[in-house]
């Protein structure tokens, strides 16, 4: 008789030629369907057989019959025996080892289970077997699902692309919809390891329940065997089980943490609509609700209204604990995950997966992958990622409210008073928005809180602008912390606003302080002109006028010359300069010359400033001095320019009754006591006039800041947060 050795597939042996995986095998062959030698991948066939066999004519017949499924990897060559047969995918082996994507091996894990899910499982269990030194020897994952039967595994397997499930869209009983349909998802298993397997039990069309044994090498990617159905009893459980050994390259990470938590992150919407169906991973069942920590959902318009449409898509947002991945799962109403879009939106501190369930996706699933090029999937997206911002807003909020009611209780949080107007309420604002978001990187102890929560207040409240250099400084902040610290102090209604309340307040302070040296009885009687006046009012030259800077102070004539002709841009020398003089021949010294440009025109403005103390009244002898420097200035002709005009002010606390006569004068500006040719005007002021001016001006900008936009956010924010209420507007 003939040998009856029949070789109906014989992969390369490549590493399952060494004495490691020969050793590993050894421990493993019980695994395989009798007959199946898994280490040479020969068919040992019975010896009553051997002895009947016919080497012509039953060794082995080869069909190339192409699949009728319309499977687009080319034609599947059949090769038969009485034990099993070889499907072949006539497709290139890199280009197949590309789709497998080795490196993913998580990713092999999630499709095995999408197509248990398909297979309406109700129970799927993922089982890691690692040995003594923490190395993964083999990956099985089984099911309970209906199988495949014997007669359409050579379908399954041989075609690569146009998966039955494309066309289906749901599966038959349950009507569950499908994940898979690109008809590639078997070759992941090699992901898992280099030798693959699956042992499915299920009814075949006579109504038996049969046994079926399919495996692969990753030696021979474009080659799987498929046994002969072997009948067996109804007390065997139908279903599939997928077993590979020879570990992959990156199969270890299955067994890193977080791994269970990503798993979860990607069933979660399909186990929260399907609560009959588990998971099982490496023991533990995966149970969304113990593990997120946060959920929420939100109506999303959809595309298009009209009659027939798909119900309005719903948008699930589940935060995690630690970091899974964030993205944006296109899914159909059962939580079946379809594609996957990135998020694409800016939330620092939070963990989360957003699943967009929408029905009308199921009848795009071909398409999704290019869900950019589709106006109607791209406003959809747009709208969904627009929801998740508002979520993290509304999220970002509850957890400053939560996050400074904490501090109040440990009593670190540096404002113990509420807001005594509403521009306070912006500083507030900002400090919580700064600090909360800098909250991790705090110092743990409760006095070092205490004292970097007070830094931060006071740099807030002088200069917001300050603030980033120092806190990168201090905590060395990563770079989604750095980029939401940019985009708060970047605002610049906010920055500009405590700055310009800040500056408010000084000045108000600052007002209050001039009305008690130049006012009170007592104090006016020692104050000095020039030692004590003249020095704190050269450093507040606003009190004369905002747009006013100092350009001299306690300077000769000359000297205002020399600054005059530099304002205009021209270039003197002082030693060719004449010396400018009174008409009486003496050197004037200006207390305060300040200039500033005339809104609308290439002119300006020079105002001369003669301060008195507030004892001496304004008469003849002060208005004679104001108005010789006022003439020194207009018969030299060195000052002479048509584009400069000059104001000369002598003030003080009182003045007698002719010059307020002067002052009073119908045909002349209030304080205006004589007007001259070239621009140029004398004035008496008190410091009644100079401070009530100062008043109006500030309450003015302070109600304005208190009516500000911002300010309104920030009082709305004060009420929400800190239950803040202002009082009410006298």
């Amino acid at each position: 008789m003939p040998r009856t050795l029949i070789t109906a597939a014989r992969p390369g042996l490549g590493r399952m030629g060494t004495a490691r995986s020969r050793e590993r095998l050894s421990t493993i062959r019980d695994r395989w369907i009798p007959g199946v030698n898994r280490a040479v991948g020969h068919v040992q066939v019975p010896r009553a057989a051997r002895e009947s066999s016919d080497v012509g004519s039953a060794a082995a017949r080869c069909d190339p019959r192409p699949m009728s499924s319309g499977a687009t990897g080319g034609r599947v060559v059949l090769c038969h025996s009485g034990w099993m047969r070889k499907v072949h995918i006539e497709a290139r082996p890199d280009h197949l080892l590309r789709l497998a994507r080795l490196r993913d091996p998580l990713g092999a894990v999630t499709e095995m289970i999408w197509n248990a899910l398909d297979a309406e499982a109700f129970s799927i269990v993922v089982e890691v077997d690692v040995n003594e030194l923490g190395g993964v020897e083999y990956v099985s994952i089984s099911d309970d699902g209906h199988g495949m039967p014997n007669a359409s595994c050579a379908t399954y397997f041989g075609g690569l692309g146009g998966s039955w499930k494309s066309t289906a869209k749901v599966s038959p009983n349950l009507k569950r919809g499908l994940h898979g349909h690109s008809g590639q998802g078997r070759l992941r298993a090699f992901a898992l390891g280099e030798q693959v397997r699956w042992v499915t039990t299920a009814v075949s069309a006579t109504g038996q329940r049969e046994r079926t044994a399919i495996s692969g090498s990753i030696d021979s990617p474009a080659d799987f065997t498929v046994s002969d159905a072997e009948p067996v009893g109804s007390d065997v459980p139908i279903g599939t089980r997928m077993e590979a050994s020879v570990p992959a390259d990156f199969v270890g990470r299955l067994t890193e943490s977080g791994t269970r938590d990503q798993l979860t992150s990607v069933f979660a919407p399909f186990l929260a609509a399907n609560p009959d169906v588990t998971i099982t991973y490496m023991g533990e069942v995966l149970d969304p609700s113990t593990v997120w920590a946060h959920t929420a959902e939100y109506q999303v318009a959809a595309p298009a209204a009209g009659e027939g449409l798909a119900p309005s898509p719903v948008l699930r947002v589940i935060e995690w604990p630690h970091d899974v991945g964030r993205v944006l799962a296109l899914c159909d109403p059962r939580g079946v995950v379809l594609a996957e879009r990135p998020a694409a939106i800016q939330a620092p501190g939070y963990h989360f997966t957003a699943y967009l369930l929408w029905d009308g996706f199921s009848d795009r699933r071909d398409t999704l992958k290019l869900a950019e090029m589709d106006e109607e999937l791209v406003g959809l997206t747009d709208a969904a990622r627009d929801r998740l911002r508002h979520h993290f807003r509304e999220r970002d909020r509850e957890r400053r409210a939560r996050l400074i009611q904490e501090w109040k209780n440990e009593d670190v949080y540096p404002y113990h008073r509420e807001p005594s107007e509403p521009a306070e309420a912006v500083e507030r604002q900002l400090f919580d928005e700064v600090a909360t978001t800098v909250s991790r990187r705090l110092p743990k102890a409760a006095q070092g809180r205490r004292t970097t929560l007070r830094l931060l207040r006071e740099i807030i409240a002088h200069d917001p602008s300050g603030l980033y250099p120092v806190l990168d400084e201090l905590f060395r902040l990563p770079q989604s912390e750095q980029d939401e610290l940019r985009r708060l102090l970047q605002r610049t209604s906010l920055s500009d606003i405590i700055r310009a309340t800040t500056e408010v307040t000084s000045r108000l302070d600052f007002i209050a302080a001039l009305k008690k040296m130049v006012f009170d009885p007592e104090s006016s009687k020692t104050v000095r002109e020039r030692s004590e006046l003249h020095k704190i009012l050269e450093r507040e030259t606003w009190v004369f006028g905002d747009a006013y800077a100092l350009m001299v102070s306690d300077r000769s004539l000359d000297n205002v010359l020399l600054r005059h002709l530099q304002e205009l841009g021209r270039s003197p020398v002082p030693q060719q300069l004449g010396p400018v003089r009174r008409e009486d021949g003496r050197v004037g010294i200006v207390d305060l010359m300040l200039g500033r440009a005339l809104r609308g025109s290439a002119g300006r403005e020079h105002l001369v400033v003669e301060l008195k103390a507030p004892t001496v009244k304004i008469g003849q002898n002060e208005v004679g001095q104001i108005k010789s420097y006022a003439q020194a200035v207009v018969s030299d002709p060195q000052f002479t320019d048509a584009r400069v005009r000059w104001d000369f002010w002598v003030v003080s606390t009182t003045m007698d009754d002719v010059v307020r006569r002067d002052a009073t004068s119908p045909n002349r500006p209030p304080g205006c006591i004589a007007e001259w040719d070239g621009g140029v005007r004398i004035w008496a002021r008190t410091w009644s006039e100079i401070i009530d001016d100062c008043e109006d001006r500030l309450h003015f900008y302070r109600d304005k800041l208190n009516h500000d936009p911002a300010t309104d956010h920030a009082l709305e924010y004060l009420r929400r947060v800190h239950s803040y209420v202002p009082a009410p507007t006298p």
